[in-house]
């Protein structure tokens, strides 16, 4: 049940600090870290009490992602770099 807890914490601080980014005008990306930092287990108040449980999560999180952009990217758009991924040139 703590694990649901933390990533309870963890869920609102992002949404809470994807709110207050964009009232500043910054992207959601400064209000996601500042959000990571204010729950990490290095600084002080509410914290998340698990780190290796959500270190896990976010792994999975990463995988699912890379593979969601692999599958937004066609070859027809990797063309233009083939010369430069390969190595050769193209005649």
């Amino acid at each position: 049940m703590d694990l649901v807890a933390d990533l309870t914490l963890v869920l609102i601080a992002a949404l809470a600090g994807g709110v207050v980014a964009r009232r500043l005008g910054q992207p959601l990306i400064v209000g996601y870290i500042l959000a990571g930092v204010i729950v990490g287990p290095f600084t002080g108040g509410l914290t998340v009490a698990h780190v290796d449980d959500l270190e896990h999560l976010a792994e999975i999180g990463v995988a699912l992602l890379l593979f969601s952009l692999g599958l937004e990217v066609s070859f027809r758009e990797l063309t233009p770099v083939r010369a430069v991924a390969t190595g050769t040139r193209r005649r």
